[in-house]
């Protein structure tokens, strides 16, 4: 059978990191979808409908 790397403990402690600042944590796992989409899966349509979104959203953050 094969050994565990990560200990009970450090399981523990992420988890309980997790719940203390779940706001923080889905922000990183939405950032690092839309990475990964863009870099694997995107195609030059797509690139130009999330840079509409994203130059709208732009806009609407620098009139806050």
């Amino acid at each position: 059978m094969a050994e565990q790397k990560t200990s009970e403990a450090q399981k523990r402690a992420t988890q309980a990191y997790r719940e203390k600042n779940r706001e923080k944590t889905r922000k990183q796992s939405a950032k690092s979808a839309a990475k990964t989409y863009i870099n694997k899966y995107c195609e030059l349509e797509d690139l130009s409908e999330l840079m509409q979104q994203i130059n709208a959203r732009e806009k609407e953050l620098q009139g806050e």
